[in-house]
């Protein structure tokens, strides 16, 4: 048992205005990647908690020797995500008789730990693989989906190719071979995350815009099938502290700064402002009529923001102790993951919360490698304007 006394108090204040989409640039990261092999399907995968925000990703293979008329009908989570085919994402290997599909959920709420994959026809022996991103689009992130159906005999076993034209992507892309996948080719800049199967299960990160395909060895010889799909960054063009220096307060918008604003996206000359003076028509005057009209704050990491949880708590008695902040849509069941470390601070305000979305908090002190017990949980529903 931990000597720490727990937290002893834990306050929120709730903000009560829908989640406004930022401006603010994102780092593409893989968080997880996870491995479910031989999963009877309809079944289940377990895989690390989620986090708030992300792209999830599930690559699902099956074969060889079953039907290839099989389908994927749906997958679900034990938090509600929602996830969908990434396209026509389903690839076939007639001659093998195995299937490729790719699934995924944007914009996740935190805390999936179990995935429930259902088929058409029972499968004793599907592959799965997991992955989760940060920094990809939460509204509409898929880009480009390719498939290869039925691919001749070899040992080179080239992917479905994406043509994308955005720099940052990421690009998952699966490979059903008839013998067994030995590598990611030489010189390939994919990289292969699984050996469930002996099969193919790569990603990138992309860099630049242009055509992108895995490219693995399998030993020997043999068919395959491929199935691929890009994911997009979400928006950048403009800095988080570059955001937050346009949403900072100018005073009243009024109906000319509406029209200067509409003029410069209309590429009418001249145009007349408010803010900053006559003449001056730029972005940084759109970005504040923008915020305006939006109602939101902006916070540099997040864009602009109008709802968030504050999350107040009395220090512990301990000296020296920092925080951890666990965060969950299921009362008293936390994911093993902290959402945020906070150092000695006793407040932390959550800008990921999502409308419509009950979150239950609880916050532990940490003394060197001693985690004490949660705090008595704080409730927040974030309200759907």
């Amino acid at each position: 048992m931990s000597d720490i006394p727990p937290v002893r108090r834990l306050l929120f204040q709730l903000g009560l205005l829908a989640l406004v989409p930022g401006f603010a640039s994102s780092q593409v990261t893989l968080v997880n990647v996870t491995s479910c092999p031989t999963v009877a399907l309809p079944g289940s995968c377990t895989i690390p908690a989620t986090g708030s925000g992300h792209l999830i990703v599930i690559g699902v293979q099956i074969g060889a020797g079953v039907s290839t008329g099989i389908t994927f009908s749906s997958i679900t989570d034990n938090v509600g995500n929602v996830y969908g085919e990434a396209g026509a994402a389903r690839s076939i290997d007639s001659a093998a008789g195995s299937v490729a599909d790719i699934w995924y959920a944007r914009n996740s709420v935190a805390g999936a730990t179990t995935l429930n994959i259902t088929s058409s026809t029972s499968v004793a022996g599907g592959g799965v693989v997991v992955w989760e991103f940060s920094g990809l689009d939460p509204s509409s992130p898929l880009d480009q989906t390719a498939v290869l159906n039925s691919q001749g005999s070899t040992t080179t076993t080239a992917g479905a190719s994406v043509s994308i034209a955005s720099a940052a992507e990421v690009i998952i892309s699966l490979a059903p071979v008839a013998s067994n996948v030995t590598s990611i080719a030489t010189g390939n800049t994919f990289t292969n995350d699984s050996t469930v199967k002996g099969n193919g299960w790569a990603h990138l990160v992309t860099t630049a815009t242009g055509t992108y395909s895995a490219v693995w060895t399998q030993s020997p010889a043999g068919t395959y099938a491929s199935s691929t799909a890009s994911f997009k960054a979400a928006a950048s063009g403009t800095s988080p502290s570059n955001a937050c220096d346009l949403a900072a307060p100018y005073g009243t918008i009024d109906t000319s700064d509406v029209q200067a604003a509409i003029n410069m996206t209309l590429g009418i000359s001249p145009c007349t402002a408010n803010i900053g003076g006559a003449g001056v028509c730029n972005a940084a005057v759109v970005q504040r009529v923008v915020n305006a009209a939006l109602g939101g704050t902006c916070v540099t990491g997040y864009g602009v923001v109008a709802h968030y949880v504050t999350l107040n708590w009395t220090a512990s008695v301990t000296p020296n102790v920092t925080y951890n902040i666990y965060r969950s849509t299921t009362s008293g069941v936390y994911p093993s993951t902290p959402l945020a470390s906070v150092g000695a601070a006793t407040a932390f305000t959550d800008y990921s919360v999502q409308a419509g979305v009950t979150y239950f908090y609880a916050v532990t002190s940490v003394s060197g490698s001693t985690e004490s017990a949660y705090s008595s949980p704080a409730q927040a529903t974030i309200l759907t304007p």
